[in-house]
């Protein structure tokens, strides 16, 4: 009895090790891709979803560039949030946002062991992002 409830511990702990491995990956990416877009102003566009150029797209992990990732790349004037298509450097600011559809990265039930009435189960997320601003150069 034991070792089925260490077993189904393990089985949780791994899946949220693997969605949180997906969230650094998100995290570090965002990071990355708002200090290239910063450097290089105008590789993206400036407001709007955006597709990755290729020495860009080199920037992410292999576990979240496979398609389910969305990129969104918007320019601000100053400490303002007011858009800008013509970013001046070193005042304006771009801000990189990537949501990840994470359903492929779920391997177990989600929720886990919902008992309809008694146990909701445990949820795993299903959608992820992160985000990240840098100043242009």
């Amino acid at each position: 009895m034991v070792s089925v409830l260490g077993l189904v511990l393990m089985l949780v702990g791994v899946q949220f090790a693997l969605i949180g491995q997906v969230a650094l990956s998100l995290s570090q990416g965002a990071s990355a891709l708002a200090r290239y877009a910063a450097v290089h102003p105008g590789s993206f566009g400036y407001n709007g979803t955006a597709s990755l150029p290729s020495d860009a797209s080199a920037l992410l992990s292999p576990t979240i560039n496979d398609g389910k990732l969305t990129v969104n790349v918007n320019s601000y004037q100053a400490g303002t949030t007011t858009q800008t298509s013509t970013p001046a450097a070193t005042v304006d600011r771009v801000v990189v946002t990537l949501t990840y559809d994470a359903t492929n990265k779920i391997a177990l039930p989600n929720p886990f062991l919902a008992i309809p009435g008694i146990f909701p189960g445990i949820p795993f997320p299903t959608s992820l992002g992160a985000q990240d601003e840098q100043l242009y150069e």
